[in-house]
């Protein structure tokens, strides 16, 4: 593979680097306050209680007349007659009165459900969100769902710039690591067919990687296998350390040779290669290193197990059986554009080669077809209850099987050459934020913030 200059070093380890910096720093630290947030909407909730209607049981006064003589046994009757027909009618006035009674109560428990249930779908500020989003540059959409109801979109900018194609919510993304959920999943189907199993060590699978036998599928999952990240090494040709050496005479052949390294594919034993020469950054287990090589192998392990490529087996056996319609395993479905920002200039790449993002973040697709996506993984769908709870459980770092996990939510930014995503799920109250933008800023931007950051406020100021 071609090395290309160093100020490549800068823009594309940026665009494919800032998924596992922001997420494992910046995710991290805001989960506290998601956390909190989540627990004030949860306290917002109307709780209806119910009025329980009197009930009302009418008895029969049956008076029997007794006779002593002929002269009082006239009187006798007609007085008991009288009684009879004042209890009766006392009687039926007492169920009338207690009936309508119940029916009023019936109606208000129904009017208070009612009010209830629209409360909780009400419960997020629209008016909040949209001002918030008027006050800052969008390009891309946005969604906000809360008890399996879409009470919030928002779709701005251009998803093809060239073409004067405005964003929708039909609008295909790249999704970026958001794709380890996707891959997460694949694997614990192999482990439900006993092809696998979390605690198996990595040299049963790719033995030919040097630090095989030390690792665990379990570890590769959570991210504490210690292995190098490739897109931080130097792998690539590249590194963080470059951003330093930026050459701002030269961004038109940086331009041009980004253009060229993203269209170069790249092979799996070359990957297994290039990291077998590099040593573990701890013992196994031991820490937590958020590292997409971790989920590269995996990729490879799918492929060797089930003998299909990862996209067509991410396709028959995820997708299909969903119907997710609108979900990708591959590029050649967007219907977007990517942009890279960089302080004053702005660079349209083409998509990187799915081989580069792989099992990484190569899927694709809308926002309300990732949603649809959550919602089965709110049903717990495709797995057993015991495979799911494994990939919700976040152990001591905070990292599940491709979420990040904080008690009942699930969170994950991704990031591609030109777009950044971000997915929020609430599993108690069913809340799910979805961000997805066609636009990636490299470096802090007040005015056009990450797409974990626009889901961040909208947990914190605009959820009830």
């Amino acid at each position: 593979m071609k090395k290309p200059i160093r100020v490549l070093g800068c823009l594309l380890a940026m665009s494919l680097i800032l998924s596992s910096c922001k997420n494992s720093e910046e995710t991290t630290t805001k989960r506290d306050d998601t956390t909190q947030t989540t627990a004030e909407t949860t306290s917002v909730e109307t709780t209806t209680e119910k009025t329980e209607a009197p009930t009302t049981t009418t008895e029969e006064t049956t008076t029997e007349a007794t006779t002593t003589t002929e002269a009082t046994t006239t009187t006798e009757a007609t007085t008991t007659e009288e009684t009879t027909t004042v209890a009766t009618t006392s009687s039926e006035e007492t169920t009338a009165a207690s009936s309508e009674e119940t029916s009023e109560t019936s109606g208000s428990e129904k009017e208070s459900s009612e009010t209830s249930s629209s409360s909780r779908v009400a419960a997020f500020d629209k008016d909040k969100a949209d001002k918030f989003m008027s006050g800052v540059t969008f390009e891309g959409a946005a969604l906000v769902s809360q008890n399996r109801e879409v009470v919030w979109t928002r779709a701005e900018g251009m998803a093809d710039r060239e073409k004067n194609v405005p964003n929708t919510m039909d609008t295909v993304f790249e999704f970026g690591s958001i794709t380890k959920q996707f891959t997460a999943v694949a694997i614990m189907q192999l482990v439900e067919k006993g092809l696998i199993s979390p605690e198996d060590t990595l040299d049963k699978y790719l033995p030919e990687y040097s630090h095989a036998k030390e690792i665990t599928i379990h570890q590769l999952l959570n991210m504490t296998s210690g292995i190098p990240d490739y897109l931080e090494t130097g792998t690539l040709g590249f590194s963080m350390m470059d951003f330093k050496n930026i050459d701002f005479s030269k961004l038109d052949v940086l331009e041009q040779t980004v253009r060229e390294v993203v269209s170069t594919p790249i092979t799996g034993d070359w990957m297994v290669e290039q990291i077998s020469a590099m040593d573990l950054m701890f013992t196994p287990g031991t820490e937590f290193y958020y590292c997409n090589t971790n989920y590269y192998f995996l990729g490879m392990i799918i492929e060797k197990l089930s003998g299909m490529k990862y996209d067509e087996y991410i396709r028959k056996n995820i997708l299909e059986p969903l119907d997710l319609k609108d979900l990708y395993p591959d590029i050649d479905h967007l219907t977007s554009k990517g942009r890279t920002s960089l302080l004053f200039w702005n660079f349209d790449f083409p998509s990187q080669d799915p081989s580069i993002s792989y099992a990484v973040g190569v899927m694709t697709g809308t926002a309300e077809g990732l949603l649809q996506w959550e919602y089965d993984v709110l049903d717990g769908k495709l797995l057993t209850k015991e495979s799911w709870d494994k990939i919700f459980d976040g152990g001591a770092f905070g990292y599940g099987y491709g979420f990040y996990v904080k008690g009942n939510c699930l969170e994950h930014s991704g990031m591609t050459l030109g777009y950044n995503t971000n997915v929020f799920v609430d599993r108690e109250n069913e809340t799910v934020i979805i961000v997805l933008s066609n636009i990636q800023t490299l470096g802090m931007s007040l005015v056009q913030p990450m797409s974990s950051e626009i889901s961040q406020y909208l947990q914190q100021n605009c959820m009830g």
